[in-house]
């Protein structure tokens, strides 16, 4: 609900703050005091379009703020979490939204002090506010919610029938998904399973090894370097095993050197260090001298050799260019490629069967839906009679109403009334509400029949009979008591006072026969100060609201028999 409005700089609104409360709050003021201006203030924050010229003169923006309480409202907390607006820990404070708007016409939009869009604005109102007044915000007029509100009238079981039925489409729609797949791959099985085969057997050809690409490229380095390496290996072989007596090798020197380390460790303990160290340094010398020795004897070089590295380093080179692989996955690639040949063959036996399983899932689909049709039909009926009847109370004496089923063609929908009827989420169902207000009028669709004055008694019937099935938390009436009097008035005021009874109800209204039925009274009036025009509010209490209650029926507020 609406905790809070601040509006500041909006018109002859200098800056103004009004605390609204649950159940039925009531604006009341002379015509022209700017009563209004409060509703197009909340219009603003539920995304409607703004005006530069709104702003007051001499001023550079406008804000409007509202604080509201949105712990018991599922529809916006889920909204905002799906968005990524907020998180479920900043409901358990208020949530504020903001809205700016300087000189230049341009817009800004908050929500807890975050920068938004004010199509997420717009979007978000639907779920906790239904204006209606000047600029409507009346999501009762839009047919696709239609199908909805008497899915929400109908509560269980029709919910659950409801829950049932969208379980059995999507299954449908997965397994239609599946088998127009199939379909599609059977259409070019012989193609892409020439493909694959092909493939298939081009690299199995290709016999690769375990890390063959990185072995081959090492030896294609030997290879084009066996000179260079040749002419290495011999001088660290001369190095280290010697060329003649004169010189001895290395191995001899570093022997002779741990000789000698050895015993001047047992002489002075300082090079008993040393003497482990190059015991390590002698191991290491023998290993190279032998593995030189052995590298020398197995080394040669051979052209062939080289042009057969070659010759696979550009073949494996040209299967990856090909294909896009990696070698180290070739393994994985070829089982996949093999996977889908078989699933190639095994085709028609999984067409077959889907299309079994599809046969079935739509048997109880339909089934699913016409149960839903029927649960439908009986909340119709319901809604329909209580509708009329609220539109009777509110002084329409010949009127009618239906919400009509539309059906949807479609070729691979079910026979229903001779027709092929196209399945959705919501069934087989396209409901629309019908109106006619006069006797030997056709019923025509609501939102074309619904206009001028008739139009707040006609959604104030509506809101009466579905106030309990839907999630609006707060709705505004501007101008509700419009073309009306006398009887019909205060059987207005019952029907707004009983909707306030589960929902917040912001009210603006010139009857007193509607003000007399508010929680909380709100007065409003212009004043002049320092040759600027504003307007304050005042909550009015006790002997203020018979006051005003009184000038509202008499236009003077101290007449007696007013009072």
């Amino acid at each position: 609900m609406l905790k809070e409005l601040q509006v500041k700089n909006f018109a002859i609104i200098d800056d103004v703050k009004i605390s609204f409360k649950e159940g039925l709050n009531c604006l009341t003021g002379e015509t022209g005091a700017g009563k209004t201006l409060i509703i197009e203030a909340i219009n603003l924050l539920i995304g409607e379009r703004a005006d530069s010229d709104l702003i007051r003169d001499n001023e550079e923006k406008l804000l409007v703020q509202g604080y509201f309480d949105f712990r018991n409202n599922a529809g916006v907390r889920d909204f905002l979490l799906s968005h990524n607006i907020l998180e479920a820990e900043d409901f358990e404070s208020d949530i504020v939204i903001s809205r700016e708007l300087n000189k230049t016409g341009k817009n800004k939009a908050f929500i807890n002090g975050l920068y938004t869009q004010v199509g997420i604005l717009k979007q978000l109102g639907n779920y906790f506010i239904d204006l209606h007044g000047q600029h409507e915000h009346q999501y009762l007029l839009d047919q696709k919610t239609h199908i909805d509100i008497i899915d929400n009238f109908g509560k269980e079981p029709l919910l659950a029938v409801k829950e049932k039925y969208i379980e059995y489409y999507d299954k449908y729609q997965a397994n239609l998904k599946k088998i127009n797949q199939l379909l599609q791959m059977q259409k070019n099985r012989e193609m892409h399973l020439q493909d694959l085969e092909f493939r298939y057997d081009e690299l199995n050809k290709i016999n690769m090894c375990d890390n063959e690409e990185n072995e081959l490229e090492n030896e294609l380095r030997i290879l084009k370097n066996y000179e260079n390496i040749y002419k290495l290996v011999s001088e660290a072989e001369e190095t280290v095993k010697g060329n003649s007596e004169e010189n001895s090798s290395l191995s001899d020197k570093v022997f002779l050197l741990q000789k000698n380390i050895s015993q001047l460790s047992g002489i002075d303990h300082n090079f008993k260090a040393y003497s482990e160290r190059i015991s390590l340094l002698a191991d290491l010398i023998g290993e190279i001298s032998h593995f030189i020795s052995s590298y020398l004897s197995d080394f040669e070089f051979s052209r062939e050799r080289l042009d057969e590295v070659q010759q696979r380093l550009f073949q494996l080179s040209e299967v990856k260019k090909k294909y896009n692989i990696d070698l180290e996955n070739i393994g994985e690639y070829i089982e996949k490629i093999k996977d889908e040949i078989e699933g190639y063959q095994s085709l028609d036996q999984d067409i077959e069967k889907v299309e079994n399983e599809l046969l079935l899932i739509k048997r109880e689909l339909i089934e699913s839906a016409i149960l839903l049709s029927s649960c439908r039909d009986k909340a119709k009926a319901v809604l329909e009679e209580k509708i009329i009847g609220e539109l009777k109370d509110l002084n329409f004496k010949s009127v009618s109403f239906t919400a009509k089923r539309l059906y949807v063609t479609d070729d691979e929908g079910i026979e229903i009334d001779g027709k092929t009827v196209k399945f959705n989420r919501n069934g087989i169902d396209d409901l629309q509400f019908y109106i006619s207000l006069n006797i030997g009028e056709t019923e025509r669709p609501l939102k074309k029949v619904a206009s001028g004055g008739e139009i707040s008694r006609i959604m104030l019937a509506l809101k009466s009979a579905l106030s309990s099935a839907d999630n609006i938390s707060t709705m505004v009436f501007d101008e509700i008591d419009s073309g009306i009097g006398g009887t019909t008035s205060i059987v207005v005021g019952e029907k707004i006072y009983n909707i306030s009874m589960s929902k917040q109800v912001i009210v603006i209204t010139h009857l007193a026969q509607i003000a007399c039925f508010s929680d909380h009274h709100y007065f409003i009036d212009k004043y002049i100060e320092g040759n600027r025009t504003k307007i304050r509010i005042k909550r009015l209490e006790d002997h203020d609201r018979t006051i005003e209650i009184s000038r509202m029926l008499g236009g003077i507020g101290d007449i007696d028999i007013s009072l």
